[in-house]
């Protein structure tokens, strides 16, 4: 944990994507003091018929419409501190890294529970390890 999912239309001109997402794994982990087999990120393009924003549809990822659109999922039992750390370094990492204003990224959280998440064969209970 963390899981990120990152959702943009296509830049123009087009960008590759690793790279920026090998940034925000080592930033993450780094700051955060994360292990990186704990952290997953994953990148989806949007078509542009999915994707509505103030009533608009666009060809291209827009400077200030159409945010970059990234679901954080974590531990529930990250402080309220670290959260706003995770969404802050995440928004500023990915607006350094790609042609995107700060102010043009949504990041929604939403917290993950012991016993509420299955990896690495099990369901994992992170309160039978404190």
């Amino acid at each position: 944990m963390p899981l990120i999912s990152i959702k943009a239309l296509p830049f123009e001109p087009y960008i590759e994507i690793d790279s920026v997402l090998k940034s925000l794994s080592e930033q993450i982990a780094t700051q955060c003091k994360i292990g990186r087999e704990h952290i997953m990120i994953t990148w989806e393009w949007l078509s542009h018929e999915h994707y509505v924003h103030q009533g608009a549809v666009v060809d291209n990822q827009q400077q200030q419409s159409h945010p970059v659109l990234i679901e954080l999922v974590a531990p529930n039992y990250y402080s309220h501190e670290n959260i706003i750390f995770l969404m802050e370094l995440i928004a500023v990492d990915i607006s350094s890294n790609l042609p995107i204003h700060q102010n043009n990224v949504f990041i929604s959280y939403t917290p993950a529970y012991s016993d509420g998440i299955y990896d690495q064969g099990h369901v994992i209970n992170w309160e039978d390890n404190e």
